[in-house]
C-alpha cells in the first residue's frame, strides 16, 4: 500500500506537468499556424484566397488548400494584395525589409501602391520595385538562394570525357549580400592525359543607396590548361547600378587587387606577387517561366607589369523544363596577356548541364 500511495502521487505530478506542457505547445503550434487567408487579385477580376509563397523572377507565388502546388502569377498582372503575415521584401534599390505588406489599386505603375509595414511609419514604393518577396525566416538555411549545375559527356571514338560542376549561392541581410561560387571542369581520356580546372569565388556587396554600392573579392583558380597551380586574388571595388528593374539588372563597377601565384613545378615554379586595377560588367535578365541569363566580365590591367593584362568571363543561360529544374549553357574565360613562364594565355571551355535553382 506504501509504495503503491507513492507510485500513485507520483504520477500524479508527473501528469501535472505534462498537461502544461502539452497546453503550452498547443498555443506556441497556434501562435506559429501560418494564415491562408491571403488575397491577391488580378487585373482582370480573378481572386485567389490562400497562402502567399513568395515573388521572385516577376512570379507570385500563392497556394490554396484545394491546389496540388502554387499557382505561379505575373506580378505586373496583380492589381490588390492582402496578408497579415510577416514577409522579407527586397526593393529595387537593394534595400531588404521585413514586416508585413498590402498592394492597392493603381491606373499608374509609377504611383507607390505597395505598402510595407501596419504602424505610422509605413514604407510606399511602386509595385515593380519590389523585386522579391519571400515568407520571414530567420534561420540561415532558408536565406540562401543559388543553383547547382551539373554536366557530363563521353566519345566512344576516342573514349573522351569531360565533367562540369558550377553552383552558386547567395546570402542577404539588409543592405549586405553575400555570394560564393564554384566553377569545376574535368576533362581527359582513358588512356591520355587528363585536365583539371576550379575556380572559387567569394563577393561581398554593401548597397549605399539605390545607385552605389562597394564590396569586395576573394577568388582562387587552379587551372592545368594554363600550367597554374593556383592564383589567388583578394581586392576591393566600388560599383554603379546602371539598371535594376524586376527583370533585368546591369551594374559595372571598378577596384584594385592583389594577386598571388604559383606556376606549375615543371615549368620552372615561379611564385609572383601582383596589383592589378580591376574594372567589369554584370548582366542578369530573366523572363517570365522560360529564360534566365547571368553574365560577368572582369578586366585585371596589371599595376606592376606592363603590358599584362587578365581577363576572367563566365556566362551562363538557363532554359526551365519543369518547377525549379533547369537545362544550362555554361561558358568561362580565362585569359591571361603576357604569363609570367611558358604556359597557354587563353583557358575556355563550354558545356550544357542540368541544373536546380533553390
Amino acid at each position: 500500500m506504501f509504495w503503491g500511495g507513492r507510485r500513485m502521487i507520483w504520477n500524479e505530478v508527473l501528469r501535472k506537468p505534462s498537461l502544461i506542457l502539452l497546453f503550452n505547445l498547443l498555443l506556441v503550434v497556434t501562435a506559429l499556424a501560418k494564415n491562408v487567408d491571403d488575397v491577391v487579385v488580378l487585373k482582370n477580376g480573378d481572386r485567389l484566397t490562400g497562402e502567399i509563397k513568395g515573388l521572385q523572377r516577376g512570379e507570385l507565388r500563392i497556394k490554396s488548400d484545394y491546389m496540388a502546388e502554387a499557382v505561379r502569377l505575373d506580378w505586373t498582372r496583380v492589381e490588390r494584395l492582402e496578408s497579415k503575415s510577416t514577409f522579407m521584401i527586397w526593393l529595387v534599390d537593394g534595400k531588404l525589409v521585413t514586416d508585413v505588406m498590402r498592394l492597392l489599386p493603381t491606373n499608374s505603375s509609377e504611383v507607390p501602391n505597395f505598402i510595407i509595414g501596419a504602424s505610422d511609419q509605413t514604407i510606399r514604393v511602386p509595385q515593380l520595385d519590389v523585386i522579391r518577396i519571400t515568407p520571414a525566416d530567420r534561420r540561415f538555411w532558408k536565406r540562401l538562394e543559388g543553383s547547382i549545375d551539373f554536366g557530363f559527356s563521353f566519345t566512344s571514338g576516342n573514349d573522351q570525357y569531360q565533367t562540369q560542376l558550377a553552383a552558386t549561392t547567395t546570402y542577404r541581410t539588409g543592405n549586405h549580400s553575400f555570394t560564393g561560387s564554384i566553377d569545376s571542369a574535368f576533362s581527359g581520356q582513358t588512356e591520355g592525359t587528363s585536365l583539371t580546372r576550379n575556380q572559387f569565388n567569394f563577393d561581398y556587396r554593401k548597397q549605399l543607396n539605390e545607385r552605389w554600392y562597394v564590396g569586395g573579392l576573394l577568388g582562387f583558380l587552379h587551372s592545368d590548361q594554363q600550367s597554374l597551380d593556383l592564383r589567388t586574388s583578394i581586392g576591393g571595388l566600388i560599383g554603379r547600378n546602371l539598371k535594376q528593374t524586376e527583370h533585368t539588372r546591369l551594374s559595372v563597377f571598378g577596384g584594385i587587387a592583389g594577386t598571388r601565384e604559383h606556376y606549375s613545378e615543371t615549368i620552372g615554379t615561379p611564385r609572383t606577387t601582383n596589383a592589378d586595377a580591376i574594372a567589369g560588367a554584370d548582366f542578369a535578365t530573366f523572363r517570365f517561366n522560360a529564360v534566365d541569363i547571368r553574365s560577368r566580365f572582369s578586366l585585371f590591367p596589371s599595376l606592376t607589369t606592363p603590358g599584362r593584362t587578365r581577363v576572367l568571363a563566365t556566362s551562363d543561360l538557363q532554359i526551365k523544363i519543369v518547377k525549379d529544374f533547369w537545362w544550362g549553357f555554361h561558358v568561362y574565360e580565362n585569359y591571361d596577356s603576357k604569363p609570367p613562364v611558358r604556359a597557354d594565355k587563353n583557358d575556355l571551355g563550354v558545356s550544357t548541364s542540368l541544373g536546380w535553382k533553390f
